[in-house]
């Protein structure tokens, strides 16, 4: 999810208690879908756990909708369910909101639902896995092609 204006979703909170809007950007695929998914944000009800998808504004401004995948002391890391690496020391005051859940073609998912929980902590769990197949998989087709051609040149 891409920023917008600093200040304004915290606006939208503050004004009507939940921000709606639809997803920009594909750090959150599988879960969610650029221009197509709608998410439904709520103000934080003290501090985020681990699982939850945080709405949080860099020092840039932007606004991004990303994983907490572990909770410290100082505040969060944070990292999109598409994406290789983490933001850390994500603290409190940079938290907007929290996500409550999500539409999809006409349907109402629930972060409270069963089969949601399940996801986050399968896809977090899973984490290392994903990461080596995609540099395997990186290796295979850009590594493998590169080698190739090298030894054609040569010849």
């Amino acid at each position: 999810m891409s920023g917008r204006e600093p200040g304004s979703f915290e606006r939208v909170l503050d004004a009507e208690g939940v921000l709606v809007y639809r997803i920009e950007g594909i750090s959150m695929l599988p879960l969610l879908r650029q221009k197509r998914d709608i998410v439904v944000i709520t103000k934080p009800q003290g501090r985020l756990k681990k699982y939850d998808v945080a709405l949080y504004r860099r020092q840039t401004g932007n606004y991004v909708l990303h994983r907490v995948v572990k909770v410290t002391d100082s505040g969060y890391v944070i990292r999109g369910d598409n994406l290789f690496f983490d933001e850390t020391d994500i603290t409190d005051n940079e938290i907007v909101g929290v996500l409550s859940r999500f539409r999809r073609r006409g349907r109402e998912y629930s972060v409270n639902a069963l089969s949601y929980r399940l996801y986050a902590r399968l896809w977090v769990g899973t984490y290392r896995l994903r990461r080596f197949l995609r540099l395997a998989k990186g290796f295979l087709t850009e590594g493998l092609w590169v080698h190739l051609r090298r030894k054609l040149k040569r010849k």
